[in-house]
């Protein structure tokens, strides 16, 4: 399953600042029906059957995709993402996948 870090670009040192209870308002992909669920991690979304796990880790936030990607472009989705984070946070960021 694909994995993806977004980290800022503005302090390398540390990971975005999104406040605490914030993450789902900007970690929700907008437009896509995406719903918080129960689960390991700092944040849970679902869409069908594919589950998309948050956790802020040191180097930035961690996104795992987990289930059935079929029909979901994930690099789409975390350009996305990547995108709402700088919005809210102003801060840059850039975003990597590894597999």
């Amino acid at each position: 399953m694909p994995e993806y870090l977004i980290r800022t670009t503005t302090n390398a040192s540390s990971w975005s600042a999104i406040p605490g209870g914030r993450p789902l308002d900007v970690l929700q992909p907008r437009g896509h029906g995406w719903v918080s669920v129960d689960g390991p991690g700092d944040l849970r979304l679902a869409l069908g059957g594919c589950q998309m796990a948050f956790s802020g880790e040191d180097a930035g936030w961690q996104i795992c995709f987990e289930g059935d990607t079929t029909g979901h472009d994930t690099d789409a989705l975390v350009t996305q993402l990547a995108q709402q984070v700088q919005e809210f946070t102003g801060e840059h960021v850039e975003w990597i996948r590894y597999d």
